[in-house]
């Protein structure tokens, strides 16, 4: 196992995009949680907004924007980490000099298992560091650091998502494509549509893939209205129903995937 996640490493560390992509999530969040938190310093409800960024609501801040960033940057490391290998023929080549197909798909597995917990420990660090800096008085160990670990089922089910749009399609572009016409039109269509207007269930919905990975990190400030008893917001799963569906449809994604990889022709 070991051996394998130092061949990725080899492949990843010397690549540009992949420098890019990091060296951005890297920077790029901590500036954007710096940017919209002085952005609501300037609202009128301080008293709702100002807990969002002290301890312990800060855990459930921080992974929301930094979700962000991972579906767009980590989902397009998943896609380029096997697309790239097909099109540049290095795929074949590993299979060449000795390496298994269950081997080289087991790579691919390590080095987004990598990825989501290097994007997962930096959120951790962030929004501990911020939330220090923030003072106050809320505790620092609280039920609500579990939404770093929420962060991270999140982050795993959009990449192995777009990983399998990958092997299944073979093209960066047209998985991508593919990818976030169904996260953001698709799925979002097809229940506003069927289930809000003609079966006025619009919960119903939720147990759909993105809607279930949705719902595992929603912004955090919705999701306590909905708690506290807020009106045309309680269309949120439960953490746990939410947690659960979307680790069953990542082992689905998975699963789908192999099939297709030893399957095909390469």
């Amino acid at each position: 196992m070991l051996s394998l996640l130092q061949l990725e490493w080899k492949k990843y560390a010397s690549n540009r995009i992949f420098r890019i992509a990091m060296g951005m999530y890297i920077l790029i969040l901590p500036l954007m949680y710096m940017s919209v938190k002085s952005g609501t310093a300037l609202q009128d409800n301080l008293f709702f907004i100002d807990p969002m960024y002290r301890f312990p609501g800060i855990w459930a801040t921080m992974s929301y924007w930094a979700s962000w960033l991972t579906f767009f940057l980590m989902v397009y490391l998943s896609v380029w980490g096997f697309t790239a290998e097909h099109q540049q023929k290095t795929l074949r080549q590993n299979l060449i000099t000795g390496l298994s197909r269950q081997q080289f798909f087991g790579a691919k597995l390590l080095s987004m298992l990598s990825i989501a917990i290097f994007a997962t420990v930096y959120v951790a660090l962030l929004a501990a560091v911020f939330g220090g800096l923030a003072g106050g008085h809320g505790y620092f160990v609280d039920k609500e650091m579990y939404a770093i670990l929420r962060f991270f089922v999140q982050t795993l089910f959009y990449m192995s998502f777009a990983f399998l749009l990958a092997v299944w399609l073979r093209k960066s572009g047209l998985a991508i494509l593919l990818f976030y016409a169904y996260i953001l039109i698709g799925e979002r269509i097809f229940r506003y549509l069927v289930f809000q207007n003609f079966f006025d269930n619009l919960g119903a919905g939720s147990y759909f893939p993105a809607s279930a990975a949705w719902d595992v990190l929603p912004m955090s400030i919705i999701k306590s209205m909905q708690d506290f008893g807020g009106k045309n917001v309680d269309i949120f799963l439960p953490y746990d129903i939410a947690m659960g569906f979307t680790v069953a449809y990542t082992a689905l994604f998975l699963a789908i995937a192999y099939w297709v990889f030893m399957r095909r022709d390469l």
